[in-house]
């Protein structure tokens, strides 16, 4: 389908500006984020980051992050994947979320430092493929705007195969 004639729309000068300013709010203001990422130890990058300024994340029980679960990020992605057919999507083959590592940064509010969460795939490796942490660490401190004396915390809940689902309430 091709633009008609009358489709087209010319911007002029207070428009661009307009535009411009707009997607000024889009840029990385450098400041420190809290969120969610999963993990390609093979090429050591990250992938389903969603963040947002810590100075914005309200605390609960002494803790600040974003109001977004692994678990409802991969299922909308995994179903988004499938509906297109994108096999080469790693959401399209992959539909449970705990099978690849993935971690969560928090502020903690009484030491004031942020902290990510991982599991013991940090330390003891994926089928083999250990975690080369100063690089992990520096790709962290790149994506979340992290100060370099933040700390890791290992936790159960966020080793390969364990999720909300095997959480005892």
């Amino acid at each position: 389908m091709t633009a008609d004639k009358n489709d087209i729309h010319y911007s002029n000068e207070q428009e661009h500006k307009n535009v411009c300013l707009a997607m000024k709010g889009f840029m990385d203001n450098g400041k420190p984020k809290v969120g969610i990422f999963w993990y390609d130890i093979m090429s050591d990058t990250l992938f389903g980051v969603e963040k947002k300024d810590a100075e914005m994340a309200v605390f609960i029980n002494g803790k600040a992050t974003i109001d977004k679960l692994h678990k409802t990020y991969w299922q909308k992605q995994h179903h988004r994947a499938r509906s297109k057919n994108d096999e080469t999507s790693i959401f399209y083959g992959e539909h449970n979320y705990t099978m690849i590592p993935r971690g969560r940064i928090f502020l903690d509010e009484e030491t004031g430092k942020f902290q990510v969460y991982v599991g013991h795939w940090l330390i003891e490796g994926v089928q083999g493929q250990l975690v080369d942490q100063q690089q992990f660490r520096e790709t962290l401190e790149d994506e979340f705007n992290l100060p370099e004396d933040f700390d890791f915390v290992v936790d159960v809940h966020w080793d390969i195969g364990h999720g909300w689902s095997e959480e005892m309430w």
